[in-house]
């Protein structure tokens, strides 16, 4: 038998969602040992009617843990599009960056995969001149690695520089090739040449 959702213990409990202390009421703690709000815990969970009640009881939307994760991280990670726009809506801050390597929201949905989270977050302004710390590895690198043909169009189409380098001087194109992605590295290469005559 699964436990109750936090959605269902509002309801039954006839919540006031404008009453202050909201957590308190529900024995839940405002961070965990790694600073992470209960906001954390439900941009994972993708709960957007739960994190809609809790705001109007006060608790912060975009509250980072010890790193700098925000609950937009989460739902970026997790792909939750309801939650990213929930989030952003509600001036989550948009590329705040996680960390030691400076992932933003948009970086993590890319480095996930999800091509739909990545689109809403594009459409809402996230930056693309977003690199790993580390490596100097782009949004395109990333996209490019995983051979992830719609979301390497998705982020051209938004303007990412094809020809950025990461810090041992590869591209995007290096990396679906090294990764024997054959055909992206293709398209790759004719888009470098395109731009490159225009």
């Amino acid at each position: 038998m699964t436990a109750p959702s936090v959605t269902t213990d509002l309801i039954a409990h006839n919540l006031n969602f404008d009453s202050p202390g909201i957590l308190k009421q529900f024995d839940i703690p405002e961070a965990d040992l790694l600073g992470q709000s209960f906001m954390h815990e439900l941009a994972r969970e993708d709960d957007v009617l739960s994190a809609e009640a809790i705001m109007e009881g006060g608790t912060s939307i975009d509250r980072p843990d010890d790193t700098g994760r925000r609950p937009l991280h989460e739902a970026a990670f997790f792909g939750s599009i309801e939650m990213v726009k929930f989030l952003t809506h509600n001036g989550a801050l948009m590329d705040a960056p996680i960390a030691p390597l400076g992932y933003t929201a948009l970086y993590l949905a890319v480095q996930q995969g999800h091509l739909e989270t990545a689109k809403c977050l594009v459409a809402l302004g996230a930056r693309l001149s977003v690199e790993d710390r580390l490596t100097g590895q782009g949004l395109l690198h990333v996209a490019a690695a995983r051979g992830d043909m719609q979301m390497t169009g998705l982020l051209i189409a938004a303007g990412v520089d094809v020809f950025q380098e990461d810090k041992k001087g590869q591209t995007a194109r290096d990396f679906a090739a090294k990764h024997n992605h054959k055909e992206l590295e293709s398209v790759l290469l004719k888009i470098m040449q395109h731009h490159a005559m225009h």
